[in-house]
């Protein structure tokens, strides 16, 4: 079934952890579903993705199919596949490198070095891709995932819109086999894709279905 529950009781930032970012949330990821994730700056939707990933320790009791684990076992249950909101991809190597490194298939390899908008970098070295380029190769690299949860931090983010029209294609490809929770500033795009959409406000989530819901939580 593919079905991620979490309940997070309580998470602290700050000096001595004395501010409270996220107070008694509930979320619920399962596969075929897209669940969008909107909210100011600043106001905890990436830290919500690092505890769900395992980067950051929170007061949380999480449960995949049904049975616990612990989300900083990330290692472990290699459950969750996370595309962060700042660039992961450095150093000299080449696009092909990279994706050598990431997937050791050359099957897998194919699905994104055959892919049109990379292909014709194929050789370049990822520094001198652009921003918009080193941006769409590290989404192919998180979203050709075999891990059954996937983060998208903010994957509209620096693209042209030939990428961002690319990428809402391949999430909807990837979808009936996954459970995809999204974050953008272009919201009408989660809006348009999500089964479901949460503004985060006052260190939880409210449900919205459309534009005026964001207006009156006083997102837009």
């Amino acid at each position: 079934m593919s079905r991620l529950h979490i309940h997070i009781d309580r998470y602290k930032v700050g000096r001595f952890k004395k501010m409270t970012l996220i107070n008694n949330l509930d979320l619920t990821l399962e596969k075929g579903k897209i669940t969008g994730l909107l909210g100011r700056n600043g106001c905890g939707k990436s830290s919500l993705m690092n505890v769900i990933f395992g980067k950051s320790k929170a007061d949380t009791v999480a449960h995949f199919d049904g049975k616990p684990i612990q989300l900083r076992d990330h290692l472990k249950h290699q459950l969750v596949a996370y595309l962060p909101q700042d660039p992961f991809m450095i150093g000299a190597r080449t696009v092909v490198d990279a994706v050598q490194m990431w997937y050791p298939d050359p099957k897998d390899q194919d699905k994104i070095l055959y892919e049109p908008l990379i292909h014709k970098v194929h050789h370049v070295k990822v520094k001198a891709l652009s921003i918009g380029e080193r941006r769409f190769l590290e989404f192919l690299l998180v979203i050709n995932s075999e891990r059954p949860i996937i983060l998208l931090d903010e994957p509209f983010s620096m693209l042209a819109p030939l990428q961002i029209e690319r990428v809402k294609e391949i999430i909807k490809t990837v979808k009936p086999r996954r459970g995809i929770l999204m974050s953008d500033h272009y919201y009408d795009n989660v809006l348009e894709m999500s089964d479901s959409c949460y503004v985060f406000k006052e260190s939880t989530l409210v449900a919205v279905e459309n534009e005026e819901d964001l207006k009156n939580n006083l997102y837009i």
